[in-house]
């Protein structure tokens, strides 16, 4: 099982008027002071991303990228683009599946 403390940046793309890279440098000094460690995982606010959104993010030090599409991820070591799996309303969902996504 894997857990991650993440955000999506500083304002989380509804307050402010940052610019991305310092709403992201922002976020990642935040989560440092508050929680004590350096984040490396990022949540794409609302989804939105491009390659240049990618590289500033990666230069802000971050290697896990996630974004809102649905599917499986492969064993490829393919970080830039994490999908998310839909995990339905009910334990039983997850004790029939956790088998494909563990």
């Amino acid at each position: 099982m894997f857990l991650a403390f993440t955000r999506n940046g500083h304002t989380d793309g509804y307050l402010g008027k940052l610019d991305l890279a310092d709403n992201i440098r922002l976020c990642k000094q935040t989560i440092k002071k508050l929680l004590g460690f350096d984040d490396v995982h990022l949540c794409w606010s609302r989804g939105t991303y491009n390659e240049n959104s990618i590289k500033i993010a990666k230069d802000a030090g971050y290697k896990v990228l996630y974004t809102t599409k649905r599917g499986a991820n492969l064993s490829d070591n393919e970080c830039e683009h994490i999908k998310r799996i839909a995990i339905k309303n009910s334990t039983f969902w997850l004790k029939k599946n956790a088998i494909y996504i563990l």
